[in-house]
Formats: C-alpha cells, sequence, structure tokens
C-alpha cells in the first residue's frame, strides 16, 4: 500500500493561544527557568530492547537518567517512517528531566534511517494496540534494563507522540477511529501531541481515499492533553494549511482538559525536534527546540504530580494557552 504521511519526509515540505505568537524575548526565559537544569543530567539509552507483544516482537529504544529514583515514564511514538532511534534532541532533553522515556518501533518504522517500501494497512490499529500492550506490560519492559525497574514509578506514566504518533498517542487517551469499538482505558495520565494530523474532512480527495483511519472522533480524547503545532506546518494532505493540524483540539471534548499551543513559525518539525536536518529548511531553531522541550517537561510534571520548577509553572504558562 503507498506509505501514509510520507510527504513529512521529503522537503516538499506559543507560548500562546490560536491568535498569539510565541515572541523572541519569552524563548530564552522558558528555556532558562526550564531547560537549563536538565543539562548536565547523566542519561543512558538501552538499544536494542526486544519484548514479545500482542503483534509479535516489539523493539524498543529505553532512555534514562543514570541516577535517581521514582523516575515517571514516557511512552513516545513516532512519525510515519521514522523510528526508535529518532527524536533524539527531544527525547534526551525529557530524559534529563527526570524521566524514562520508551520509544518502541512500529510497522512502518525506518531501519537505519531507510523506510519499508510499505507497510499493512491497519498500521494505525497495530500501533494502538502496541500503546495499549506497553501501556499494561512496562514492569516486564523495564526488567529488560538492569537496575531500572527499582527506579521507575509506575503510578507516573504519559505517552506522547509526533505526527502519525500523535494519531496514535490521541487513540491511546480515548479518541477513536471511526468504526472502531470502545476501548478500556489505558493507564496513561497525560498525553503531548505534537503536529498531530487534522481531520479526515480536511484531507484532499485523494488522501481522503488513502487515510480512512482520519476519520476520528475527537471528543471521547480524555485530557490532561498538550498539543502543540506549528504555525507554517504545510504540506499537500490537506489544502487548509497550519491550521488544518488544530482539528484535533477544535473538535476535542469541552471540560476535558486539553490546551493548543502554536510555535510561530515552525514547521512539522517544530524547531527541530528530531534533527537539524529535516525539512523545512532552516525550521530549526534553538528556541523553538527550547520552547517545545520547556513547555512538554512543565506539562507533564504538573499533569504527573511532580513537584518540579517546571510543573509548578505549567499553571502560569497554560493561562497564556488555549485550552479546553
Amino acid at each position: 500500500m503507498p506509505s501514509p504521511f510520507r510527504f513529512f519526509l521529503v522537503p516538499a515540505f506559543a507560548v500562546l493561544g490560536l491568535a498569539c505568537a510565541v515572541t523572541g524575548a519569552m524563548q530564552p526565559a522558558l528555556a532558562d527557568t526550564y531547560s537549563a537544569p536538565f543539562q548536565l543530567t547523566t542519561i543512558v539509552s538501552t538499544d536494542p530492547v526486544t519484548i514479545q507483544g500482542p503483534p509479535g516482537a516489539i523493539v524498543m529504544r529505553i532512555t534514562a537518567p543514570a541516577g535517581g529514583k521514582d523516575l515517571p515514564v514516557l511512552v513516545f511514538a513516532h512519525g510515519a517512517a521514522l523510528g526508535r532511534s529518532d527524536y533524539r534532541p527531544l527525547v534526551e532533553g525529557i530524559s534529563r528531566a527526570g524521566y524514562i522515556v520508551v520509544q518502541p518501533d512500529f510497522p512502518d518504522a525506518s531501519t537505519d534511517g531507510i523506510a519499508p517500501a510499505g507497510w499493512p494497512a491497519d498500521t494505525w490499529r497495530i500501533r494502538y494496540d502496541t500503546l495499549a500492550w506497553i501501556g499494561t506490560h512496562l514492569p516486564g519492559i523495564l526488567k529488560q534494563v538492569p537496575g531500572l525497574p527499582g527506579r521507575a514509578d509506575l503510578t507516573r506514566t504519559a505517552v506522547a507522540g509526533h505526527s502519525f504518533g500523535g494519531h496514535s498517542a490521541a487513540l491511546a487517551m480515548g479518541a477513536r477511529v471511526e468504526g472502531m469499538p470502545a476501548e478500556p482505558a489505558l493507564p496513561y495520565r497525560a498525553a503531548v501531541l505534537l503536529s498531530a494530523p487534522g481531520n479526515w474532512e480536511g484531507l484532499t480527495p485523494t488522501w481522503q481515499a488513502r487515510a480512512t483511519y482520519l476519520k476520528v472522533d475527537w471528543s471521547a480524547m480524555r485530557g490532561p492533553v498538550l498539543m502543540v503545532n506549528g504555525t507554517a506546518d504545510t504540506g499537500p494532505m490537506s489544502n487548509l494549511g497550519a491550521a488544518w493540524h488544530d482539528d484535533g483540539f477544535r473538535l476535542s471534548g469541552k471540560g476535558r482538559n486539553t490546551c493548543l499551543m502554536h510555535i510561530e513559525g515552525a514547521g512539522h518539525y517544530l524547531g527541530g525536534i528530531d534533527s537539524a536536518l529535516r525539512p523545512p529548511a532552516g525550521d530549526t531553531t534553538a528556541d523553538r527546540r527550547a520552547t517545545v522541550l520547556s513547555a512538554t517537561v512543565a506539562f507533564l510534571d504538573h499533569a504527573l504530580d511532580r513537584q518540579t520548577a517546571a510543573g509548578r509553572a505549567w499553571p502560569e504558562l497554560r493561562n497564556g494557552l488555549t485550552c479546553k
């Protein structure tokens, strides 16, 4: 089958609310408040970690601080045709903030940077099933890394994802693809959706035929959820421009504790959350990266009841966002 979201890989391609931008003056302040203390933390990545799951072997990368205990766990879903080795600038920053980050490969994962020729039509469902299985089997997964299980706080788990991974994370929080039966709530207490795709109605006719899994009922998505989108994130899947990515927030239920953040001028990779080499050229900046990392950590720390400076700063940051 044609690979979904492949356009995100080719060059053809706030801290305020819908109508506001993140200013250059605000971004360094965010970086100083949240990011600087993380930079001295030693982290260790274990790769590959392989364990048998529902669709077969699940291969993961697990990144964690070298020391410390009571560490929360974040499961991170990669975008289409990326993989567990991607997003190091973001993942390592989150881990330096005191998180164990689990990055599974899905059927569409690249191998050594080479995307698969195709993947199953129900990859979206396999992704959901994988996140569901990981969320309920974390003790066994963390046992694969010596010394890690006793340092994890499994009462504090969250999920995040970028692009197609944002779609996966939304399903893990209760959003539903059309025809998908109701599922038991997964043990993720919060989610961060980065550049998640918009809804099916906003696709071009060609993509409507290819991506019926984007017929999503967002109203059932439970919070807390932080959605982060770039104001320059455009591509051939939709003619609606960057606003298409805001569909998940627009269609989410009232009172579900969801917030939308725009990164002014950022493209699909939000200023370089994966690599400076991702398109569009010139998108990667230290300020944009710091803003995404800072907001992500502040949101997660607050949602997971971590007593940190970042977590305590989230309510004020939230006041500048568009939230439900």
